[in-house]
């Protein structure tokens, strides 16, 4: 009398056993597997040197300079000493770098004149004359820097020497040249050097053709939808640099912060130049960090797309049918959620839903989103639907594993494409050209709204300076 009660029990005992092998999920409760995640934040960084060759700069620097550098007659000299000097330019201009900061001038000149003694000595007028025509091979240094106003400027213009004494002895005194000199000709230089045509550079058009480059939108779409990435620039730097293979080098940095928007072009204010900060890094690099958006409904668009109705068999005897997928974040994974229907031979049709959580990796052989570390569970009103053979075997996750995925590739040409286009930029001075940035998916993670893909594009800029 007591077997079939006896035998009740133990099918209830492999009933819980059945029902504890599947993993219990409840979509209204995620759960995060580790710490909670927090997304990165989407930056960007270009370094772009820029080389000058002293060679060009000294082209322009004789095309500008007159023959006459200055001339002055009856120059109180003290002490009774006057002079009248005319200073000519006899030679080419050369350039050639002193250290890291300094560039040196030599400039070959002739200084021609009368030194004049003029004073009453003992009740009588005493006046002499000494004629003068000397060549000079002044060396003359400056700093090239780029001020606050992005203007190319030559500071700190001394006279190193002269290439000779400028002493004389006229009638038994010493008369040194030197400070008269140094005070004309530095005059003169401040004035030429200052309006010649090393000063002629336009680099604050260089900088706002990159900063508004920087933040133009860059369009990528896939499957129709279109998706902005922009960027916020917010630091601009530079630093020069003088080489000792007779170049001066400009380095200069930009900074910002990445956002991206799906569907509308975003409206980008256009912000001014901001203060200019010194540049430390001299790599030639770009490093930015763009940030994906897929929304949860695109994605169940695309996977209702290809599995909706779609039949795989489980064993010779049954075959699953799944509909109705849609996707939400689950923690820090995501949540497929499906109907399903398992086709039985000789046997009654089963009906439910799966519900399968797995962490959304890239796969880079296909380029797309796949679901690894996958749990599946099932809700049904066929209790026991967990128990059937189909539901013991592996091949239901299999052949949903290996279905269910998100290519991406179509955005990631999109981005190659239109980075390599916007790396484009022509200037006066120079044309820079992206050269073939790389781009990798860095992380994949899933929000509340949507699964944000992390994609890092580097590489380095190309700058070829035109005849100026």
């Amino acid at each position: 009398m007591q077997y079939p009660l006896m035998q009740n029990f133990a099918r209830l005992v492999i009933l819980i056993i059945l029902f504890s092998s599947c993993k219990s999920i409840n979509p209204n409760k995620p759960t995060y597997s580790g710490e909670r995640i927090i997304l990165p934040r989407a930056t960007s960084e270009i370094n772009i040197p820029i080389e000058i060759p002293l060679s060009q700069l000294e082209q322009m620097l004789n095309n500008s300079l007159t023959s006459r550098l200055f001339a002055e007659r009856g120059l109180d000299l003290g002490g009774g000493f006057f002079t009248d000097i005319d200073v000519n330019k006899t030679g080419r201009a050369r350039l050639v770098t002193k250290n890291s900061e300094k560039v040196a001038l030599i400039l070959p000149m002739s200084m021609s004149g009368n030194l004049k003694f003029e004073k009453r000595i003992f009740g009588q007028n005493l006046n002499t004359a000494i004629p003068f025509d000397e060549n000079l091979m002044p060396e003359i240094s400056f700093l090239p820097k780029i001020g606050a106003d992005w203007n190319f400027s030559l500071q700190n213009i001394q006279i190193e020497n002269y290439g000779r004494s400028m002493k004389y002895n006229l009638l038994g005194f010493e008369i040194d040249l030197d400070p008269m000199i140094r005070k004309q000709l530095q005059k003169m230089l401040n004035e030429q050097l200052g309006n010649s045509g090393l000063t002629q550079f336009d680099f604050r058009s260089i900088a706002e053709e990159a900063w508004t480059t920087f933040a133009k939108p860059l369009a990528i779409a896939q499957d129709g939808v279109a998706a902005y990435i922009y960027t916020q620039p917010s630091r601009l730097k530079v630093t020069e640099e003088v080489t000792n293979d007779q170049k001066i080098k400009l380095y200069l940095g930009i900074e910002g912060e990445v956002f991206s928007q799906v569907g509308q072009v975003p409206q980008i204010q256009p912000k001014p130049l901001p203060r200019l900060q010194a540049n430390d890094n001299k790599e030639n690099m770009l490093d930015i960090m763009i940030p994906l958006a897929i929304s949860y409904d695109k994605l169940d668009e695309y996977l209702n797309e290809s599995l909706s109705g779609q039949r795989f068999r489980t064993d010779k005897n049954t075959l699953i049918e799944v509909s109705n997928l849609m996707s939400q974040s689950f923690g820090d994974r995501i949540l497929l959620k499906m109907d399903f229907l398992a086709i039985r031979r000789n046997r009654r049709q089963i009906d439910g839903e799966m519900y399968l959580v797995g962490k959304p990796t890239f796969d880079p052989e296909t380029e797309a989103i796949r679901f690894e570390e996958i749990e599946f569970d099932i809700h049904t009103k066929n209790l026991l639907a967990r128990s059937a053979t189909w539901m013991k075997q592996g091949q239901v996750l299999n052949q949903i594993k290996k279905m269910a995925y998100y290519p991406i590739g179509e955005y990631l040409d999109a981005a190659r494409f239109e980075l390599q286009r916007q790396g484009n930029i022509h200037t006066e001075l120079a044309d820079f050209r992206l050269i073939q940035p790389s781009l990798d998916v860095e992380g994949i993670y899933s929000t509340e709204s949507d699964i944000r893909i992390y994609i890092r594009s580097r590489g380095k800029m190309d700058v070829r300076l035109r005849n100026f």
